[in-house]
């Protein structure tokens, strides 16, 4: 290639070059806003424990027998002390006269205070009372703890003057209690550190369902107001339904509350009485984020190529010369001319 040439292909690639460049560098871009989403959740499964659970005791099972001189025996029996979320107290029984034929009686349960006034012949309130028979089925509630007594007792009186009865006695009291709430509750954490650049238009998008159709709390937190909930003192929920067996969600988000710190709990609680539950939770994060567009299609891509084609012809158009002198390029490209 004879210098001449060289010349022409050196200029004509600087200028390809600096085109290429400029197009590159220069094209002005317009901002946009593009849709992302991620899935936070996919078909997690939460099983929880009963709120509530149901619990017995026997509190007797003895024989009275009625012997002269008194006309009547007694027995009680001790309720069990209670240190948590109690009630919906049930006495059940039952008593039956054991001799052949059955001889009829009279039966009283009562509590202490009751027991004293009856003994007195004084006006008295019973839980359960009956009389002439010779067998009973009972049943009483007493529905707080605060009215529960420390024991209860029951009575067998003879029914006709010198008819002395031998009775069996048995009683059982239930009653249900609050499950720890760390049994019957339960959340899934997740920090969203997806989000690149300018983002706006935050929405929580997701649903809950029981599997089985059971009914449910459910509530949306950050995870800070989550331990609040738990130890029962003041939360703020982004969501918050009660008694729902399924329900979906859509939740708007400020944008300074997504971050890499932010933490969302999605959170269940079962209020049933003896029943387990397993909740489904599907959940995804929706934005808009800015983008940049060049408003010629392809226009960077073009500026590459260009400044692409424009160095290479430089270089073919400089490097023979630089290799046969090794001198100045453009002095010994001028004298050549």
């Amino acid at each position: 290639m004879n210098t001449r040439i060289q010349k022409i292909v050196f200029i004509m690639g600087l200028i390809l070059f600096s085109t290429g460049v400029f197009i590159t560098m220069g094209i002005p871009e317009d901002a946009g806003w593009k849709h992302r989403s991620k899935t936070l959740i996919e078909g997690k499964t939460i099983s929880v424990s009963a709120g509530w659970k149901s619990d017995s005791r026997k509190l007797i099972e003895e024989v009275l027998k009625v012997e002269a001189p008194l006309k009547y025996d007694v027995c009680w029996g001790a309720t069990p002390l209670f240190f948590g979320e109690e009630k919906d107290f049930m006495i059940t029984g039952g008593a039956v006269e054991q001799s052949s034929p059955r001889k009829p009686f009279n039966l009283y349960v009562l509590d202490r205070v009751n027991l004293n006034l009856w003994e007195a012949g004084l006006p008295y309130r019973a839980y359960y009372e009956e009389k002439g028979k010779t067998s009973v089925n009972f049943t009483f509630t007493i529905a707080s703890k605060e009215n529960l007594p420390d024991a209860i007792y029951f009575i067998v009186e003879e029914h006709d003057p010198g008819v002395e009865p031998i009775v069996l006695v048995s009683s059982t009291i239930s009653w249900t209690e609050k499950s720890s709430k760390t049994d019957c509750t339960g959340y899934v954490a997740f920090t969203p550190q997806v989000l690149i650049g300018e983002a706006k238009d935050f929405m929580l998008k997701g649903n809950a369902t029981e599997e089985n159709g059971n009914r449910f709390n459910f509530y949306v937190m950050e995870y800070s107001n989550y331990w609040e909930w738990l130890a029962g003192k003041n939360y703020t929920a982004m969501l918050e339904r009660e008694d729902v067996n399924f329900l979906s969600f859509n939740i708007s988000l400020a944008e300074d509350q997504v971050s890499p710190a932010f933490s969302v709990c999605f959170v269940v609680e079962n209020t049933l009485k003896d029943v387990d539950e397993k909740i489904i939770i599907n959940a995804t994060l929706e934005w808009q984020e800015k983008t940049t567009v060049s408003p010629v299609p392809g226009g960077k891509i073009i500026g590459i190529i260009m400044a692409s084609m424009g160095l290479i012809m430089i270089v073919t158009g400089i490097a023979p010369v630089v290799f046969k002198h090794g001198g100045n390029l453009f002095d010994n490209m001028g004298n050549n001319v």
